[in-house]
């Protein structure tokens, strides 16, 4: 079977290249058959053209592949379960020249009914990871010029969005109204703001649960937006309060038990300005090296950062590395709409007037992290000195244009805070 798939790799063009490692790892995990294969990503004709490989050399190795049609790659592994599939590919593509990335996992679909409250997966489980050089014909499906190009530097525009009386606890985006153009909500002390693109406040809705037994000394919460819902927490309030809006304004829905993100669930410290490090993702219990103080989600994309400055990058389980001196005012986005997130970093530091926040490619992060060097070694394609300390972020499309804009809760020196939005100049 190996010397079958060293042999493949004779004479191939770089899309047979990556589909080759794909299933060689696939492969060598000893996954029981039909295996489902889920693809998704950027250039949509390369992305599919390297799913139909992937499976061309599963089928090879008698491993039965079988196309999962998903929304997401959660929805996936639910799709994948109930077709009775032995275990599911889960693939991201990009073209990040001058190289051709394939990222993502496979896994077991057996679940195991007997291991407590909580059903968990059972089986083998690794990581996937493909990148080669991309060549004429990968880069010609992608319509990209065979020859190369000269790269515009990255503009972004900084500009403060709002000035608040306190420092911003939480932060997340959401489009409320169906315009096609995301809201920026943030918990302020025991209020919910919700401000649209160009700075005017839309509403201010007060929390209403019972006041924490252990309250933290700093502002910190959780904000996220599933299915229309808002899930809001303080951690001066004992438990989650769920949201509606409605016309002008969130409405509550009650008390939530859980702090739902995406496939993520979170579990607070008591008392303490951060999250547990173990938590559920898409079902399954991870570990995370430390405790978390920010968790950005992008596809099947995670982004951690310890209280103490580390972090890293992660799909689907944990990861064995970690980046030094991160800020947890850090996020993933899509400055430029190409379907490959940027990281937008601060600084580690707790303390001072000025911080600073730097803009890296997804993979210069992913070098630094599999170094476990420190987060200023990644190359920097835009960087700023900032007033305050960036300490909360998220992202959005605030404006429609299908990119990204990142959006900082800056902490100011004498208890006040900013929104500061960060958007690329075209």
């Amino acid at each position: 079977m190996i010397l079958a798939l060293v042999l493949a790799a004779a004479s191939s063009t770089s899309l047979e290249r990556a589909a080759l490692e794909v299933s060689r790892t696939v492969v060598d995990a000893g996954f029981d058959a039909p295996i489902g294969v889920y693809v998704e990503g950027t250039p949509a004709p390369v992305s599919r053209a390297v799913g139909s490989l992937v499976m061309a050399r599963l089928a090879e190795q008698r491993q039965a592949p079988v196309p999962v049609v998903a929304r997401d790659a959660t929805e996936a592994e639910k799709l994948a379960r109930e077709q009775g599939l032995g275990a599911l590919v889960r693939l991201t593509v990009s073209l990040e020249a001058p190289r051709l990335v394939v990222r993502g996992d496979a896994l077991s679909t057996h679940v195991n009914f007997w291991s407590g409250v909580t059903p968990t997966r059972s089986g083998p489980a690794v990581a996937v990871l493909a990148s080669v050089d991309a060549d004429l014909e990968a880069l010609t499906m992608a319509g990209s010029a065979p020859t190369p190009q000269p790269t515009k530097p990255l503009e972004i525009l900084p500009g403060v969005l709002a000035r608040t009386p306190q420092v911003p606890a939480a932060l997340t985006t959401a489009d409320v109204d169906g315009d096609h153009r995301h809201e920026v909500i943030a918990l302020i002390g025991e209020t919910l703001f919700t401000w649209s693109s160009d700075g005017k406040l839309r509403s201010k809705t007060e929390l209403s649960g019972a006041p924490s037994a252990r309250p933290t000394r700093d502002a910190f919460g959780f904000l996220a937006v599933n299915a229309g819902r808002l899930t809001a927490w303080s951690s001066r309030r004992e438990k989650p309060e769920n949201f509606h809006w409605l016309r002008e304004g969130w409405r509550s829905a009650g008390p939530s038990e859980a702090l739902v993100d995406g496939a993520v669930t979170l579990v607070p410290r008591p008392g303490v300005a951060s999250f547990q490090s173990e938590f559920s993702w898409a079902g399954k219990t991870v570990k995370w090296p430390d405790a978390l103080a920010q968790v950005s989600l992008s596809g099947t994309l995670m982004l951690g950062v310890s209280p103490g400055g580390a972090a890293s990058l992660a799909r689907g389980q944990a990861p064995t590395a970690q980046v030094n001196g991160v800020g947890s005012g850090s996020t993933l986005v899509d400055l430029d709409g190409d379907g490959t997130v940027e990281l937008a970093l601060t600084s580690a530091r707790t303390s001072g007037e000025v911080d600073e926040v730097r803009v890296v490619s997804l993979g210069a992060f992913e070098s630094a992290q599999a170094r476990g060097g420190l987060g200023n070694e990644a190359p920097a394609l835009w960087q700023r000195k900032l007033e305050g300390r960036a300490v909360v972020a998220t992202s959005g499309d605030l404006d429609g244009d299908g990119a990204e804009e990142a959006v900082l809760g800056v902490w100011r020196e004498d208890g006040s805070g900013e929104l500061v939005v960060l958007r690329r100049v075209p």
